[in-house]
């Protein structure tokens, strides 16, 4: 665990373009299987990309909807990745190394497998800050599209996305460009580890979801918010002093982005604290 910690602190102090998405699953994957064997699984990451590029060709210049369609065909058609409708609540669904193992998982895992290969190609593929179910899109010289990892890698177009949005956020719902820009990789990543953590917190496993919001902050240490969750479970756990500090450090990292409302819950959860130990 000191080594996965070690790189996932690594991958904190990384810009956003020097992070190798799927290598970073993989070590956030361990961190819930420490006798994983992740040489099995990056071996795997190069089949996927191999198989990729035999099937593009030269196909890497050709029009979106053509190099969308052999991607989906290699990754849901080859190798049977679609995302886990039956059992969507399995926790193994937001475990990369399980998802390459059972073949199936949430959008934002498939996703990340999508990316991964899309990368390795050259190929100009983002994730989306679509709420509710990751999708990702692919830009070409032509044009752009949007494919959804979860259903077999399908092109959606805005009237699929409108439907989408007003399953999660109701029948007035509008998209907006919000909805629709890329989302770096560091950000994908916490969308994964939220997954996880949310269905701690259901669970009312407060130590599970202690555990991830610790790794969350260690390759992403720039966000308040997570500073901001982890004092709120220490209190959870009785660790006042450490609920402490990370309120504090919460509202120094808060007031110095800008976040000034985060900043502000920060300082009525200390000062309710401290009002507690005194």
């Amino acid at each position: 665990m000191r080594d996965i910690e070690n790189e996932l602190r690594a991958a904190g102090e990384m810009s956003d373009a020097e992070l190798d998405i799927a290598q970073l699953a993989l070590a956030l994957s361990a961190c819930d299987r420490p006798d994983l064997s992740r040489d099995l699984y990056r071996a795997h990451l190069n089949e996927l990309v191999e198989a990729a590029a035999a099937a593009l060709g030269t196909s890497r210049a050709a029009p979106c909807q053509v190099a969308a369609g052999v991607l989906s065909g290699v990754m849901a058609g080859r190798f049977r990745y679609l995302g886990d409708a039956e059992t969507y609540d399995d926790p193994r669904n937001a475990n990369l190394a399980h998802v390459i193992d059972r073949r199936k998982g949430l959008p934002v895992t498939l996703g990340i497998l999508y990316l991964h290969v899309a990368s390795k190609l050259g190929l100009e593929m983002t994730g989306l800050n679509f709420p509710g179910h990751f999708v990702l899109r692919l830009r070409g010289p032509d044009e752009a599209v949007v494919l959804d990892p979860f259903n077999g890698g399908q092109t959606l177009t805005s009237a699929d996305l409108l439907a989408m949005l007003r399953g999660v956020e109701g029948p007035d719902a509008r998209l907006t460009p919000e909805n629709c820009e890329a989302v770096g990789t560091r950000d994908i990543l916490l969308r994964l580890e939220n997954n996880i953590l949310s269905r701690a917190i259901r669970a009312g496993d407060f130590a599970r979801a202690r555990d991830v919001v610790t790794r969350m902050i260690w390759f992403a240490p720039g966000r308040a918010g997570l500073r901001f969750e982890l004092g709120r479970l220490e209190v959870h756990a009785g660790h006042m002093g450490a609920a402490a500090d990370a309120f504090a450090t919460c509202i120094d990292l808060a007031t110095g982005l800008g976040e000034m409302r985060i900043a502000g819950m920060a300082e009525e959860a200390l000062r309710r604290l401290k009002t507690r130990l005194n």
